[in-house]
């Protein structure tokens, strides 16, 4: 009796560590020591253009601004970068990140003309309207950078694939430009010579100064005015500033070595 009560217990002793092993999970998660590098894309939930100081982007009328539906910057707003890190413990890493994005917008507004008769300033029923066919073409970009160390605490789900919970402290810089360019040609016209060269080169010219008289003089006057150096009609607006940047952050993250 006392022989088989220790073949029994002997039996139980070697089958529960396999049972428990079968049981357990097939990715079990781990905790990870050393570094590693690589491509990490960071989403900003914020609409920059609605960020205080850009109002006037989307001021219309008389009062000073573009006209621009700051709504259809992107939001969020996406980085793409790169970052590395290092671990110092099990569950905390030390590391540093940099990222750049930007997000554009643009706008063709349609511009009708007036004559304002009793210079009111509003357009009346009775006065005459004219189309401008020449509008302008006006985009607005903002560009953002920004790097610096970063902390995180990790919490692995399974082999290769965790979340952490981490705060970057570094420097930034924003940028705003605003393009505005009068007349832009469409596609039709960019395939219009500038110069309405003629056969052979000769090119004929009739009273171009309109002094009612075809001479030398309207040579000359073609030479000084028809045949400008510089065919743009543009301005461009860049706005700048660097800040510091505090930033606390969820990430998750896919570990592929």
């Amino acid at each position: 009796m006392g022989i088989q009560t220790i073949k029994s217990f002997a039996f139980c002793v070697m089958i529960v560590p396999v049972t428990l092993g079968a049981q357990d999970d097939y990715y079990p998660p781990e905790t990870f020591y050393g570094g590693g590098v690589g491509f990490s894309q960071m989403f900003l939930f914020q609409n920059l253009g609605q960020l205080e100081g850009f109002e006037m982007l989307g001021s219309v009328g008389d009062t000073a601004g573009f006209g621009f539906d700051l709504t259809k910057f992107a939001n969020p707003f996406m980085i793409n970068g790169g970052e590395g890190f290092s671990n110092i413990t099990e569950r905390i890493r030390i590391g540093g990140y940099a990222g750049v994005g930007t997000s554009s917008i643009a706008e063709k507004p349609d511009i009708t003309l007036f004559l304002d008769e009793n210079t009111d300033g509003v357009h009346d029923e009775s006065e005459p309207t004219s189309t401008f066919d020449k509008p302008p073409d006006l985009q607005a970009k903002i560009s953002l950078w920004f790097s610096g160390a970063t902390i995180e605490y990790l919490f692995p789900l399974f082999r290769g694939f965790e979340i952490s919970i981490g705060s970057l402290f570094g420097v930034g810089r924003l940028n705003l430009n605003v393009s505005q360019s009068a007349g832009s040609p469409s596609w039709k016209d960019q395939f219009k010579p500038v110069f309405q060269i003629g056969q052979n080169g000769y090119t004929p010219i009739e009273d171009a100064n309109s002094d009612g008289v075809i001479d030398i003089l309207d040579l000359d006057y073609v030479q000084k005015n028809q045949f400008p150096n510089l065919a743009i009609n543009s301005a461009m607006t860049s706005l700048s500033g660097t800040f510091l940047n505090v930033q606390p952050y969820i990430a998750v993250k896919l570990q592929l070595l």
